[in-house]
């Protein structure tokens, strides 16, 4: 006899190919549930898959030519993961998570498991195996999976949530399709405060606990110094001190020669006095700090320095002094209160142009309850207000390793986050820097080749930092960055703050993301 009125549901079975043995648990699990509940409820689960449900097709893309076919018109979906995650569509990583993301985008049931069971590690793609657990820890914010050990467990267990899930909507417990309330998304500063703007901040780096440290060190060795000062250098004939110290070279070139005692070996000596440059730099710190510098402050005795022509072996200079042990160490002392204040006066410009620029911290808030994703952020902004990575301050050659050391990158421009506010997720990958050691003395390399090697990995932490995209049109500049998945009632960090060379009144903003149908418009108000 017919059955009148009876109501049927598709069911998609979604699975890679190395769970294809479970299909067949899936279909006998259906037919039970329709021999046991589907007649006396006067409803039908019926089973789609690809390999019984689809047919040739030309005109699009494979998957999309499946979603057109059956999968949109699936109520529910079961997926199983193994090992394998399936081959790569246009938009997804497999045609197994497209299917699930068409499902999810319908607000339709979705029942996933994971399979536990034992297998033979050379039979293991390792890449495949980890976009299995990647996609499974990106799922676990989105909905309810289990884990199962074995075919009788996933039997046990299908059954069990089959029922759960289509008996209600037999005896009209449930609707096939409950309200699901849109993301809701907007920006707002990182201090919480609704709709009230946003601060601009100044850093304040130049007047921090390290740099007056630095000072007061400075300021320290100056006193050091002054305790005591040697006598003035001895007029003496820098020849006659070379033929004191190597008779040989008296009136027998060929000898020397032979002997290997030549001035081109010995090299040249020259009196070590304080270099001008190294005076009018510690002159200058010593006038900003009311230090007053006497004469015999820069006196280092009879101090000499022997130049060689030939660059050591061992690597170096090769510079040696020549004096007593009083003598050089206060040349060295000279020395290093310079390169201290050569290293004070660059943390200072640098600084002070950190200070000048106002920062703005804001975040993208998602206040709906639902998840939502791929979501483009677009900042609209006055033009020549805000700065671009170009604009931002490079340390010089004596700082910029300390710089990258003490993270100082990321501790100025990233935004703090805390209970609330979550740090932004889409930051490209950082390739590890490795250090360069040079142990041939011939190929190490010099200062400035250094400095360009810092100045790189300055460059591209800032880079990193600053992922946005930049355009710039007639009368605005434009900045978009990009979030590929924000949970429900979560608040994320822009990928840094927002650095301005002037402050604009406002910023306008525009969002468009995957769940929300229109583009999300707004304004914050900057607070000067």
């Amino acid at each position: 006899m017919p059955r009148v009125g009876i109501t049927a549901y598709d069911l998609l079975i979604s699975c890679p190919g190395d769970v294809n043995q479970f299909i067949d648990i899936i279909r006998e699990c259906v037919d039970n549930f329709n021999r046991v509940y589907g007649n006396i409820n006067n409803m039908e689960i019926a089973t789609k898959h690809w390999s019984t449900d689809s047919y040739p097709q030309s005109g699009d893309k494979p998957q999309e030519l499946l979603n057109k076919q059956f999968v949109r018109e699936c109520d529910a979906a079961v997926a199983i993961f193994w090992t394998k995650f399936g081959t790569p569509t246009d938009k997804y990583g497999s045609g197994t998570e497209e299917e699930i993301e068409e499902m999810l985008s319908s607000n339709k049931q979705v029942f996933m498991y994971f399979l536990d069971a034992p297998i033979n590690p050379s039979n293991v793609d390792m890449e495949q195996y980890k976009k299995v657990q990647a996609f499974k820890e990106k799922y676990k914010d989105r909905g309810i999976y289990f884990i199962v050990k074995d075919e009788h467990e996933l039997r046990q267990l299908f059954t069990n949530h089959l029922g759960m899930h289509f008996l209600p909507l037999a005896v009209g417990q449930k609707t096939l399709f409950e309200k699901k309330e849109s993301p809701v998304l907007k920006i707002k500063a990182a201090s919480l405060e609704e709709d009230k703007g946003a601060d601009v901040e100044y850093s304040g780096f130049s007047e921090c606990k390290m740099v007056k440290d630095k000072r007061k060190s400075i300021i320290s060795k100056f006193a050091l110094l002054q305790q005591g000062y040697l006598n003035a250098r001895e007029k003496e004939n820098t020849e006659d001190i070379e033929k004191k110290e190597n008779p040989l070279l008296i009136n027998t070139p060929d000898l020397n020669k032979l002997l290997g005692k030549s001035d081109f070996m010995a090299g040249k000596i020259t009196d070590a006095d304080i270099a001008d440059r190294w005076k009018s730099t510690i002159c200058k710190f010593a006038k900003e700090n009311d230090i007053e510098i006497e004469d015999s402050f820069w006196n280092v005795g009879n101090l000499k320095k022997r130049v060689s022509t030939l660059v050591p072996f061992y690597g170096g200079s090769g510079t040696t002094f020549e004096g007593s042990e009083e003598e050089k160490k206060r040349y060295d002392s000279i020395r290093e209160l310079y390169w201290a204040i050569v290293d004070y006066y660059e943390y200072i410009s640098f600084f002070e142009k950190v200070d000048k620029q106002g920062l703005v911290d804001l975040t993208v808030a998602n206040i709906g309850n639902t998840f939502d994703e791929d979501i483009d952020v677009k900042i609209i902004i006055k033009k020549n207000h805000v700065c671009k990575i170009k604009d931002i301050a490079v340390p010089e050659s004596n700082i910029i390793e300390e710089i990258l050391k003490m993270r100082f990158l990321e501790y100025a421009y990233q935004i703090e986050c805390n209970d609330i506010v979550v740090e932004y997720t889409g930051y490209p990958l950082q390739t590890p820097s490795m250090p360069l050691i040079a142990d041939n003395p011939f190929t190490r390399p010099s200062a400035q080749e250094e400095y360009n090697r810092n100045k790189e990995e300055y460059m591209e932490k800032l880079n990193r930092i600053f992922c946005y995209e930049y355009y710039e049109k007639e009368d605005v500049d434009i900045l978009v960055f990009h979030i590929g998945y924000l949970k429900h009632n979560t608040v994320m960090a822009f990928p840094s703050v927002l650095v301005f060379k002037e402050i604009p009144d406002f910023i306008d903003y525009e969002i468009s993301s995957k769940y929300v149908a229109d583009v999300v418009k707004g304004t914050v108000e900057i607070r000067k």
